[in-house]
C-alpha cells in the first residue's frame, strides 16, 4: 500500500490510463499524514503564522497529482474524467464561504453560511463522486487502458 500511495507522485500530471482504488486510498492518507505532521510541527514550534502559508503550500503541491489521481481513477470504471464536474457546486460554495465571510486566522471554519438546500447540493454531489471514485473497476481493459491490477490479458501483474 505505500508503494500505491507514493506512485500519484510519480505519475504527477499524467491524466492517461488507470488507477486502482488502493492509489486513490493511499494517496488521500499520505496527503492527510504529511499535512497533519506539518501542522502538528508547526504548532509546536509555535509558528502559528506559518500555518496558512504551509496549508496553501501543501494545497498546490498535492492538486495536481491528486487531480490527475482522481481522472486515472474514474477511468478505470470506464468513466471520463469530465465527471469530475460534479464538484463544481463544492468549489462554487468554497469561494463563496471563504470570499464572503472570511474565517477569522486559527480558527476552525465550521458554520456554513448557505442555506440549507445548497449544503445538501453540495453534500449529495461530493458524495456521489467519491461513490464514482470507489466504483469497482472494470476487469478488463477498456479503453483508456488495461487494467492496472492484472495487466493487458487479464493475468494477475
Amino acid at each position: 500500500m505505500v508503494a500505491a500511495s507514493v506512485l500519484p507522485l510519480k505519475q504527477y500530471a499524467e491524466f492517461g490510463g488507470r488507477s486502482t482504488r488502493t492509489e486513490l486510498v493511499g494517496f488521500y492518507l499520505l496527503t492527510t499524514g504529511v499535512a497533519l505532521v506539518a501542522n502538528l510541527v508547526a504548532g509546536w514550534l509555535g509558528q502559528d503564522t506559518a500555518r496558512p502559508w504551509l496549508e496553501a503550500a501543501l494545497a498546490a503541491v498535492f492538486l495536481v497529482p491528486q487531480f490527475a489521481l482522481s481522472v486515472r481513477r474514474l477511468h478505470d470504471s470506464g468513466r471520463s474524467g469530465w465527471w469530475l464536474l460534479v464538484m463544481v457546486p463544492f468549489l462554487a460554495a468554497v469561494i463563496w464561504e471563504l470570499t464572503f465571510y472570511p474565517p477569522h486566522p486559527f480558527s476552525l471554519h465550521l458554520q456554513s453560511h448557505l442555506p440549507w438546500w445548497a449544503v445538501t447540493t453540495v453534500f449529495l454531489t461530493m458524495l456521489g463522486l467519491y461513490a464514482l471514485l470507489l466504483w469497482p473497476d472494470d476487469p478488463d481493459t477498456n479503453r483508456y487502458g488495461p487494467n492496472p491490477r492484472t495487466g493487458p490479458i487479464g493475468e494477475a501483474a
